[in-house]
């Protein structure tokens, strides 16, 4: 008897957890989602009410089609949908979009109501309609077999639309109640569904919302009708059933979460919620590629590594951006713009920035490890002799690009959603670009320096300077970070001392240079000086052979040089001395030596 019980016990348990479905075999509809974006597609962007109703027509006819579930095929028999058609979620989809067209129709009467009042009537007529409609969709999503978000759903569109056909016909405290329900339902959901790509509906939703419970407000004017309305919220948040079924759904909700998706937490902060298998895939790889180059010590290894990583990203990066076409704020971000700090971006865009995120930081990591190597073989290269041998050399413009790279790579990083209102990640990558901005301009000063342009080195030189004294100031004032600050102030320190011994090479070959210039233009001018005297070119050094030989030390035959002239002295005693008269004596003397010629001249009076 004992063992019968048992077993009896056992089939009754197996028959019961048979009756219940799984969680994962449950129906889902995201309403709000569906609908908003059907909105948006289809008419309601310009407010073209009529397209969208259009949209809606052929929508259910194609769900009905689709699923056989048509309304006669040759004659019109109405098709009542019951809770055992619930074989497949979309069939939820077709009260939603019966009363989707109805409230678009109200809604086009609505504006065509201004200069025809009797359609009014007809407005009020298709608001009733939609509200019918509402309801067998909140009626069928009681069903076990739908999940606790559809039930929310179903019970949110109900109330709205409930709420909308009370407020038409103004009975302003139905009115109210229904919106306060709706509302309290979105907000729930917003909060059970927090990171979801659909949370920036409910949040929209709700302040669509707002202003129809404060214009009821207004209209309930009296005292005692807001005190029943607050009475209301208050039960309707905290004690009533409705709150206990809203506490329990949102519970089934989360719990659904944790086996249909995976969630991530960007930088200990933002929960990223994954649904693509894709996107999953891609990071597990990525975690897996992570453990692989730790492992490792092989630089070609490593690089290909990297490569996986980044191609790999490519394609997932891509099956985002086609998620994200509709989305405005990505759509200012593919025009260049940069978000602001007060922009909320969804889920799909902090995936999309978490993506860009992995994909610039493993770059990152790759040329990182490709400085290391370049390094290093720039300084063997530069103290070992070229032995002439074809492998490819480093060059100072090699790391310079690496550089760029890398300091482009981090202003990126920046401008990705989720980064920009992140004050601590911003102040990191400002200490990260001016990092390697010093290394960046040491590196050009040694391109000029190779390529002997030693004012523009020299230039380099003090930019690296004023690097250095920024450097302090941002390193001194950080307080919480999450960069390895020892080991930067170690490779900034190094790079100190290579910049002082930087300098002294650069005057070093500086004056080399002068003196090569020099030696250089004396051994042009060898024949020339060769043939000049020892003693005249004492002031020029040039090692001469032929002095051992033919010694051509001074020249003999000295050239005529002009001198001064002896100094004239002026004799004034001379004024002083009185001499004899001898004007007689050469007189006598100049008439003797006249002869027959001076005979004549004086007898004819010329003298």
């Amino acid at each position: 008897m004992p063992q019968n019980s048992e077993s009896s016990e056992a089939a009754v348990s197996q028959t019961a957890n048979a009756e219940q479905p799984s969680l994962a075999a449950t129906l889902t509809l995201e309403a709000l989602k569906v609908i908003k974006e059907s909105q948006q597609q289809h008419g309601l962007r310009h407010m073209d009410y009529q397209r969208y109703r259009a949209y809606c027509t052929r929508r259910v006819r194609r769900v009905r089609k689709t699923l056989h579930v048509q309304c006669g095929h040759r004659k019109y028999q109405k098709r009542e949908l019951t809770q055992d058609d619930l074989a497949d979620s979309k069939i939820l989809l077709i009260p939603l979009f019966q009363a989707e067209r109805a409230w678009s129709y109200a809604m086009q009467l609505k504006q065509e109501a201004n200069t025809e009042p009797r359609k009014r009537f007809h407005l009020l007529n298709r608001l009733r309609k939609a509200v019918r409609h509402a309801n067998q969709l909140e009626q069928l999503s009681q069903s076990a077999k739908c999940d606790a978000r559809t039930k929310l759903e179903a019970q949110g569109y109900q109330a709205l639309m409930q709420g909308l056909f009370n407020f038409e016909m103004q009975q302003w405290k139905e009115s109210l109640e229904s919106f306060i329900v709706a509302k309290n339902i979105y907000e729930k959901l917003s909060v059970a569904l927090r990171g979801d790509d659909s949370q920036v509906f409910y949040n929209q939703k709700c302040e669509e919302i707002e202003p129809n419970l404060r214009y009821c407000s207004y209209k309930l004017g009296d005292k005692s009708a807001q005190k029943d309305l607050i009475n209301l919220k208050l039960k309707s948040t905290a004690g009533s059933q409705l709150s206990e079924t809203i506490d329990t759904l949102i519970s089934e909700t989360k719990e659904k979460q944790v086996i249909t998706f995976s969630e991530v937490n960007w930088r200990n902060k933002i929960p990223l919620q994954i649904k693509s298998d894709k996107i999953r895939f891609f990071l597990s790889n990525v975690q897996e590629y992570e453990k692989q180059l730790q492992s490792t010590h092989n630089f070609d290894a490593k690089i290909k590594i990297y490569e996986s990583i980044l191609k790999e990203s490519v394609d997932t990066i891509q099956i985002v951006r086609d998620e994200l076409k509709l989305d405005p704020l990505f759509q200012k971000i593919q025009k260049g713009a940069s978000l602001q700090m007060d922009d909320k971006p969804s889920n799909s865009l902090l995936l999309f920035g978490y993506l860009s995120w992995t994909r610039i930081t493993k770059t990152i990591e790759r040329n990182l490890l490709m400085l290391d190597v370049y390094t290093s073989q720039l300084a063997t290269s530069s103290s070992q002799v070229d032995d002439g041998s074809k492998a490819k050399s480093v060059k100072p413009q090699d790391i310079v690009r690496l550089y760029d790279i890398i300091v482009q790579n981090h202003t990126d990083m920046a401008q990705l959603p989720g980064l920009v209102a992140d004050q601590e990640y911003q102040s990191d990558s400002e200490l990260s670009v001016l990092f390697y901005k010093t290394f960046r301009a040491y590196y050009i000063g040694l391109f000029y320096l190779a390529i002997k342009k030693y004012k523009e080195a020299i230039g380099f030189c003090f930019k690296v300077d004023s690097y250095f004294k920024q450097l302090d100031q941002m390193i001194g004032a950080m307080r919480k970070t999450e960069l390895k600050l020892d080991e930067m102030k170690s490779r900034v320190e190094k790079l100190r001392t290579d910049l002082e011994q930087f300098k002294y090479k650069i005057q070093a070959e500086a004056l080399l240079e002068d003196k090569m210039e020099d030696l250089k233009e004396l051994e042009q001018n060898r024949d020339k000086l060769e043939k000049i005297a020892l003693t005249d070119r004492l002031d020029i050094y040039l090692e001469d052979s032929s002095l051992c030989t033919q010694a051509n030390v001074a020249r003999l035959a000295l050239n005529f040089e002009p001198v001064q002239c002896k100094p004239l002295f002026f004799d004034l005693a001379l004024n002083h001395l009185e001499l004899p008269n001898l004007e007689d004596k050469i007189e006598q003397k100049q008439q003797s030596q006249q002869g027959v010629k001076g005979f004549f001249k004086g007898f004819f009076g010329y003298r």
